[in-house]
């Protein structure tokens, strides 16, 4: 499947930074003497909540990455919720009038999610049906439905299927395929689970410290906490069910669901097998560092190759480092997938 394009993150970086500003501006307003004796402002700065900023998120973010418009609904009730936060109890009679419309998008957004979630779980068993790669198959559903592939979500929702989902799952290696595992002789499990454990030990220390000083500083770390954690599971198990494959005149390195590099394998103009980690340079890729370990394989292309990374990342380089637990089997069907090419 080819590579998806890369994902520009300024227009949804703009409305971040304009969405702060202009809710330092309305914590201004309603913290003036003036907010409670002229009615002109609480109308106001509803109309700024409920209008102005889901209309700068639809132009902003909804049309630049070609969202559902249902997501201006997600806005809006978020706004009317710092609306009733911001606001004094005395002044939200204009935000009461914005509870009322939540009724209209809620229900388009449930008949929205419905009908998207059908064609995707369509779109995504025909792609299965092609391909064993969970996150491939994956792009190509979004792909179809969305005509773009939401890379972003997509990494999202791979992190929560690995992490939660994928116990029982197979590796993602079809029939023919030759594939080469990362994990099994580099400690990759017993490093990154120590890397957990120490995640863990650090999260309930921060919210303890935290909690004693701001209940909401301690809850906002507990989150980030549990996602990082979250994340490490998902890692843990992607890396072991996306090997690095060899299908026919096609090399695919899988990275866990971090990294992925496809070529063709007559694209590898040279295979070296490494002692040590190699001097970091532009050009050059270290796919073993996911893996928390050294890698044992420098691969040199012949030309530029993009290799996609999470959240829409891509890198265009000439090298790429990578482990595979058995690099001489690993050298060998490349260098005869090579000449067969």
């Amino acid at each position: 499947m080819p590579h998806s394009p890369a994902v520009s993150f300024r227009p949804a970086l703009l409305f971040g930074g304009l969405l702060m500003l202009a809710l330092l501006a309305e914590y201004a307003v309603i913290q003036h003497p003036a907010f409670r004796l002229r009615p002109e402002l609480p109308a106001a700065v509803a109309l700024d909540l409920l209008v102005g900023i889901p209309l700068l998120f639809y132009f902003l973010v909804v049309r630049r990455y070609r969202l559902p418009a249902t997501t201006v609904g997600a806005v809006f009730s978020a706004m009317l919720a710092v609306g009733f936060w911001l606001v004094p109890a005395g002044q939200q009679q204009y935000l009461q009038w914005g509870r009322h419309l939540l009724v209209l998008p809620e229900g388009l957004a449930v008949v929205m999610m419905a009908v998207n979630i059908r064609r995707l779980l369509r779109a995504y068993t025909q792609a299965a049906q092609h391909s064993a790669d969970f996150l491939d198959n994956l792009h190509a559903a979004f792909t179809a439905v969305f005509q773009r592939p939401w890379a972003p979500l997509v990494s999202e929702l791979a992190m929560f299927r690995y992490a939660l989902l994928s116990w029982r799952a197979r590796p993602e290696v079809q029939p023919g395929q030759q594939a080469f595992s990362t994990s099994r002789e580099s400690g990759f499990r017993a490093l990154l689970l120590a890397v957990a454990g120490v995640s863990v030990v650090e999260m309930v220390v921060a919210h303890l410290l935290l909690s004693r000083w701001n209940a909401t500083a301690a809850l906002v770390a507990l989150l980030l906490s549990a996602y990082t954690l979250l994340f490490l599971l998902a890692h843990l198990r992607a890396v072991p069910l996306r090997p690095v494959l060899l299908d026919g005149g096609r090399l695919v390195v899988r990275t866990g669901f971090v990294w992925r590099l496809e070529v063709p394998a007559e694209a590898v103009l040279r295979l070296q097998l490494l002692q040590d980690t190699p001097t970091p340079r532009r050009h050059l890729l270290n796919l073993a560092k996911p893996l928390l370990t050294a890698p044992n394989v420098l691969l040199t292309f012949s030309q530029p190759v993009a290799v996609a990374g999470l959240y829409g990342l891509r890198r265009t380089v000439w090298q790429v480092a990578l482990y595979v637990d058995d690099r001489a089997a690993f050298a060998r069907q490349l260098q005869a997938a090579t000449r067969a090419g």
